[in-house]
């Protein structure tokens, strides 16, 4: 049974050697993948339960995106992050409109998209379970998603990446544990709105994709 941070609360925010180079890199690939996965990460669900990371939402209507935390043996006591959208820099077209978070959120600074950090005491535990509710997001589009398969056209949303990336004052995303507050990093996933070309592949072969931003 996966353990949460608990109840959200609401907080407004507005070929030859060629062959062998291929194997080479297959391997590579797996090496770094599986390091990758044996270290914490962080990553944007579209359900409460993490599984999802493809959505295709309604414009204008409100829907919930969830950030967890994964795989950090620790008990932690705070993370900084931001959310990120490259393709959509100013984020126009992906509103995020309030903030959710938990009991045991102490501190909260900064907002999503310019920067986040929050603070947590108690602290989370890691170690039950293995995944942690940071915090919730109440979020819209402006534009329809474009239907699968369907090529490009002005006016739709197609395989819009969310990302989690690092706070800009530190250029890191990490997080702190108890008792000293010492700092361990995180990786960041990324997921899609208004998945197209990519399509919805399984949790875990998408995370293992999204490794590569």
């Amino acid at each position: 049974m996966r353990e949460t941070a608990g109840p959200l609360i609401w907080v407004s925010r507005k070929k030859g050697g060629s062959v062998m180079r291929l194997l080479m890199l297959a391997f590579a690939v797996v090496m770094f993948a599986s390091t990758a996965l044996g270290a914490a990460t962080a990553g944007l669900y579209f359900d409460y339960w993490p599984g999802v990371m493809a959505y295709s939402p309604g414009p204008w209507s409100f829907f919930d995106v969830y950030l967890y935390l994964h795989n950090a043996p620790y008990y932690i006591t705070a993370i900084e992050y931001r959310i990120e959208t490259p393709t959509d820099p100013g984020h126009a077209n992906f509103i995020l409109y309030e903030v959710k978070l938990g009991p045991q959120a102490v501190v909260d600074l900064g907002a999503p998209f310019e920067g986040h950090t929050i603070a947590f005491w108690p602290p989370l535990s890691g170690y039950d379970t293995g995944y942690n509710l940071i915090c919730g997001y109440r979020c819209l589009t402006t534009l329809p998603c474009l239907p699968m398969g369907a090529p490009p056209e002005p006016g739709a949303i197609a395989d819009y990446p969310l990302v989690v990336g690092p706070h800009p004052d530190s250029g890191e995303l990490r997080g702190a544990y108890f008792p000293d507050n010492l700092l361990f990093p995180i990786t960041g996933f990324r997921s899609i709105l208004c998945p197209n070309a990519i399509g919805t592949e399984e949790t875990s072969w998408g995370v293992i994709k999204s490794l590569f931003r």
